[in-house]
């Protein structure tokens, strides 16, 4: 849940966490087929395994610059970890796990995961089937017979977003109960009777609820709980001991407080009962462990096949869906990671976000390199992050995170941008003016200041993003463009 983080264009753009923004998630995307067999499969570049890093102590203060740069304008707390193969490169912290007891970041402090979650859970479905004790092309009423449509629904659907099963977590009550304690349940007596989107297998839509239910089937099969199988079965034969589902009354040792950027400064984040993320998003961990996980998955020599065979991280990791719709797709799910094939280098993750917490795992095949990042402060941006931190590595080109200075303007010209603008068919903003400040506010959110580059083009000083008010030549307003982590959203405006 991303909840008065303004990061909205991202999260509609850019799939990838525990999304309540009180609008539907990304338009579904139109494709041939979900079937069990994926399409084809990225290649990897196998003259690039010889990359080596460059001088360390270079490397170091290059990164540390970086990453102090996205601190200093309050855009990044966390922890940050680099690993090449088996040897890690770069690991640290960044502002404090606590504010009010003044604690600091380590590579030690455990962060809520969001959607980085997801393979988790994806990976103790493949476990079970591994056992003999499911399979992920069987119907989910083969495991919950009385799961309505179940029979028209396979595990592969939901593990792949293409069920078609409503996402709770953008239902327009959600704010109002994500707070309340629940059980497994009743949160899938929240959607459990409505209808389908569409005809499973048809179309990708990124669910929460898939993912939820997916954590009914594990307990349904294994006997156990949710939190007790992943424990048994994954996370402690790995040594996973920092990474754990977080109980919502249980004292998580070292756990970080969440955050949010406002004008005022740093207030914590809105409360989520964590009985809610379920199998979807209720993990926490550390970069260290999730290192730990990324080199488990993708060291192929030396993976202990006891725990997860290789058919079934091949299946984590083939590109069943595309993701978006284009000349060439760019973004491909598999079982709980994104593929993201060349030209860009290639890289499989997953990014998450969940109350003032926001995250991102990734690794890059061809040179064998793990980057997690994980803030506890809604203002960062980890995908950004984790790729500029990959260019640092990789030699490729990156930009580190400045602020224009605000120039004078006269307030009289803000009168013209006042109105609601449509970013997306769901989601609406609107322009204000408080004390001679343009204000904009997203719906459901907190409104914050824009502070004017010129006359005609905005920024935040919360997060990284600009505006720029587009006119006709005769100076009426007739859109926004929104910009936003190398993302641009033109917003017609509403009411010219």
């Amino acid at each position: 849940m991303l909840h008065k983080r303004w990061l909205f264009i991202a999260l509609l753009l850019s799939i990838g966490g525990w999304i309540a923004i009180p609008t539907a998630p990304a338009h579904p995307i139109q494709i041939k087929s979900a079937a069990a067999t994926p399409l084809e499969p990225p290649v990897i570049n196998e003259t690039a395994k010889d990359f080596s890093i460059r001088n360390p102590s270079t490397l170091t203060a290059e990164i540390n610059a970086y990453l102090q740069a996205h601190h200093e304008l309050g855009w990044f707390s966390g922890s940050v970890i680099v690993a090449h193969a088996d040897e890690i490169v770069f690991t640290q912290g960044y502002g404090m796990a606590s504010l009010e007891h003044q604690a600091a970041n380590s590579p030690q402090t455990r962060f809520r995961l969001g959607s980085v979650t997801k393979q988790f859970t994806a990976a103790a479905i493949l476990q079970l089937q591994d056992r003999g004790l499911l399979d992920v092309q069987a119907s989910v009423a083969t495991y919950l017979p009385d799961y309505p449509n179940g029979d028209r629904i396979s595990l592969h659907h939901l593990l792949t977003h293409t069920a078609g099963i409503p996402n709770l977590t953008s239902f327009p009550d959600y704010l109002e109960w994500m707070r309340l304690p629940t059980t497994l349940v009743e949160l899938i007596a929240r959607f459990k009777d409505l209808p389908l989107e569409f005809e499973p297998g048809a179309k990708f839509s990124y669910s929460n609820s898939g993912y939820i239910l997916l954590t009914q089937v594990i307990e349904a099969v294994s006997g156990q709980s949710y939190d007790e199988y992943l424990t048994q079965h994954l996370l402690h034969p790995l040594g996973l001991e920092n990474t754990g589902y977080e109980n919502p009354l249980a004292v998580i040792d070292g756990l970080a407080s969440g955050y949010q950027l406002t004008d005022d400064g740093y207030q914590r984040s809105e409360h989520i009962n964590m009985s809610v993320p379920q199998g979807a998003g209720g993990l926490y961990s550390t970069v260290e462990d999730l290192a730990r996980w990324n080199q488990f998955l993708f060291d192929e020599g030396g993976r202990d096949n006891t725990i997860l065979g290789d058919e079934a991280i091949s299946a984590m990791t083939s590109p069943f869906v595309p993701m978006v719709l284009d000349k060439r797709p760019d973004r491909f799910y598999g079982y709980g990671l994104v593929i993201n094939p060349p030209p860009e280098h290639l890289r499989i993750g997953h990014s998450g976000g969940i109350n003032g917490f926001v995250t991102t795992l990734i690794f890059f095949p061809d040179e064998k390199l793990t980057i997690a990042v994980l803030c506890n402060v809604e203002a960062a941006d980890p995908d950004r992050i984790a790729r500029d931190l990959a260019a640092i590595l990789l030699g490729d080109p990156y930009e580190r995170p400045t602020l224009p200075d605000a120039v004078t303007v006269d307030p009289a010209i803000y009168e013209r941008y006042v109105g609601a603008y449509q970013v997306t068919p769901e989601f609406q903003v609107s322009i204000s003016i408080e004390a001679d400040q343009l204000k904009i506010q997203g719906a459901g959110q907190s409104a914050f200041t824009l502070y004017p580059a010129s006359e005609t083009e905005f920024f935040a000083r919360i997060m990284d993003m600009r505006i720029v008010f587009n006119q006709t030549a005769d100076g009426t307003v007739e859109s926004l463009t929104l910009i936003e982590n190398g993302q641009e959203t033109i917003a017609p405006k509403l009411n010219n």
